[in-house]
């Protein structure tokens, strides 16, 4: 799964879509707590940010506990649910881009373990199964990453000449999309704080362990051009 909903790249899904839950539920590999991103761009319909716990008697609504529904630009609409309480960071009626940082992944509501339900209607008003989102996305986002994997090839090739191998990170072998688990593959350092003193020594500023830094970070890895600290 190349487009991501969980800012540490490595979500597993633990419920499926079927008619009695028209959603899927994912969590984080790790059973941390990372931010939930964006799956697309989009305007912010509807921010419920003061649940404060579970509540496994809850109906309708508050069932997603604390939840945000965007629309997107491609006249989809998202819904992310269960988040933790006052963690959410985007507005009622915000303009967002895909990538960016919702909020935590929590428990709130009618939830049982910490993790994200996310529901996608159609242009129609109609659920469905989230998973012709993510897919059609990975398409398109597996070709960008090649053009972008490219480029940065040409220009590291320039480099070369002037830094040893011996000075970068390489994880050749590494073929799926979360920089936590490709450097884990290599043996080293997975942890927030020193992902951030990669990515400074990278050239990746104010890094926030975003979608965007996360894969840039990522495909200098797979290239055997990330910069050891």
């Amino acid at each position: 799964m190349i487009t991501h909903v969980l800012d540490s790249m490595n979500e597993v899904i633990t419920n499926n879509y079927d008619q009695d839950h028209q959603a899927i539920d994912i969590v984080p590999k790790d059973k941390s707590e990372p931010n939930i991103i964006a799956l697309d761009g989009g305007t912010v319909e509807t921010v419920i940010n003061n649940v404060k716990s579970t509540n496994h008697k809850s109906r309708g609504l508050a069932t997603y506990g604390n939840y945000v529904q965007i629309k997107q630009n491609n006249g989809k609409t998202a819904l992310y649910a269960h988040m933790k309480h006052n963690t959410i960071k985007v507005k009622e009626g915000q303009t967002i881009s895909k990538g960016d940082i919702i909020g935590t992944i929590g428990e709130t509501g009618n939830a049982y373990g910490k993790h994200l339900h996310l529901e996608i209607k159609n242009q129609n008003n109609v659920k469905e199964n989230p998973l012709i989102e993510l897919n059609k996305k990975t398409q398109n986002t597996s070709k960008t990453n090649t053009q972008k994997s490219t480029k940065t090839n040409i220009k590291n090739n320039v480099k070369s000449t002037q830094t040893k191998q011996s000075d970068y990170l390489n994880a050749p072998n590494y073929h799926h999309g979360s920089i936590v688990d490709g450097l884990k593959s290599i043996g080293i350092n997975s942890s927030y704080s020193y992902r951030k003193k990669l990515a400074e020594n990278n050239g990746i500023i104010n890094y926030k362990g975003s979608y965007n830094q996360n894969i840039k970070m990522l495909n200098l890895l797979k290239n055997g051009k990330l910069k050891k600290v």
